[in-house]
C-alpha cells in the first residue's frame, strides 16, 4: 500500500486548489520537488506541498486557467455552458474520474473565494446548484448495469453537501457500478440496515470540511464499519471532513483518482 506521506499529482492539485497540469508545471520548474515510481509517475512528499502552501502562498492562486474558467462558468450558472464544459472536459481528459478531480479543485477555489469575500453567498449557491443539476443530467445519460455491484452513497451525519457524492456517482457508473443514492442527512442506522440486508457491495460516505468533529465521525465510522466488516462490504471515506486516521475499518480517499483505483480493484474481485 502506498505510504500515506506520498501524494499523487492529482492529490497535490486538490490540496493546493489548482489543476493537475499546474502541479506538473511546478514540478518541471523545480518549485515542487518530486520522485518517480518505477512506472514513471510523479510522487510528492506531503511535507513539500505543506511547505509550499505555507511559504509561497502567492504561488497558490486562482491564476490556473482551467480552474479560473470553471469558476467563472459555474458562477455564471448558464446551463448550456456548464453542460458543454463537462462534455469537453470528458473528451479532453478521457474519463469521468479525471473530470471529477478537476472539478474538485474548482470547487475548492469557489469556497476560498467565498471565504475571503470575493464571491457572495448567492454566487456560491448558484455555482453549487448549477453544477449539481448539470451532474444529474450527465449521470442520467450514463448507462447503469442492472447486474453491477451496488454502492451506497451517503453524507455523513448531518452534512448536506452532496456535490462530492454526485461526482462519485459518475465514477461509479463509468466502471459499471450501480449507485444507490441516499444523499444528505441519512441516519447511520439506515445505512447499517441496508448493509446488513445485503443491499450493497460497498459504502461511500462523504464528509465536508464543515464536519470538523473527529469524535462524531469516529463514531459513525465505527458503527458503519462494524456492519461493513461483518458483511464483507467495502467502506470508503471521502471529503475534507475530520475522518479518524486511520479509521477502524475502511479506506480514506483524498481524490477521485484514488476512488477510481479502489473501485477498479474491487470490481476485479467480484
Amino acid at each position: 500500500m502506498r505510504a500515506a506521506t506520498m501524494l499523487t499529482t492529482t492529490e497535490v492539485a486538490a490540496a493546493a486548489a489548482v489543476a493537475p497540469s499546474t502541479i506538473k508545471r511546478w514540478a518541471d520548474q523545480g518549485i515542487l520537488p518530486f520522485s518517480r515510481t518505477a512506472g514513471g509517475h510523479r510522487r510528492f512528499e506531503r511535507f513539500a506541498i505543506d511547505r509550499l502552501l505555507r511559504e509561497q502562498p502567492a504561488a497558490i492562486s486562482s491564476s490556473d486557467p482551467v480552474t479560473t474558467d470553471w469558476v467563472r462558468c459555474l458562477v455564471d450558472g448558464r446551463r448550456h455552458e456548464i453542460d458543454g464544459g463537462l462534455l469537453e472536459a470528458k473528451a479532453r481528459l478521457g474519463s469521468w474520474w479525471r473530470v471529477a478531480d478537476e472539478l474538485a479543485v474548482a470547487l475548492v477555489e469557489v469556497g476560498n473565494r467565498w471565504a475571503c469575500g470575493r464571491l457572495t453567498i448567492a454566487e456560491e449557491h448558484v455555482a453549487s446548484d448549477a453544477l449539481a443539476r448539470a451532474l444529474a443530467r450527465v449521470g442520467d445519460a450514463l448507462p447503469i448495469r442492472l447486474d453491477g455491484p451496488r454502492c451506497l452513497l451517503a453524507c455523513a451525519g448531518e452534512d448536506e453537501h452532496t456535490l462530492g457524492l454526485s461526482l462519485a456517482e459518475l465514477c461509479l457508473r463509468e466502471l459499471g457500478w450501480t449507485p444507490l443514492w441516499l444523499g444528505r442527512c441519512t441516519p447511520v442506522e439506515e445505512v447499517v440496515r441496508l448493509v446488513r440486508g445485503g443491499r450493497a457491495a460497498m459504502v461511500a460516505l462523504s464528509a465536508s470540511a464543515l464536519l470538523g468533529d473527529e469524535q462524531a465521525l469516529r463514531a459513525i465510522t465505527g458503527e458503519v464499519g462494524a456492519a461493513c466488516k461483518e458483511r464483507g462490504v467495502g467502506l470508503l471515506l471521502g471529503g475534507a471532513g475530520a475522518w479518524p486516521s486511520p479509521p477502524s475499518y475502511g479506506v480514506r480517499v483524498t481524490s477521485f483518482a484514488a476512488f477510481h483505483d479502489y473501485l477498479a480493484e474491487e470490481g476485479d474481485r467480484r
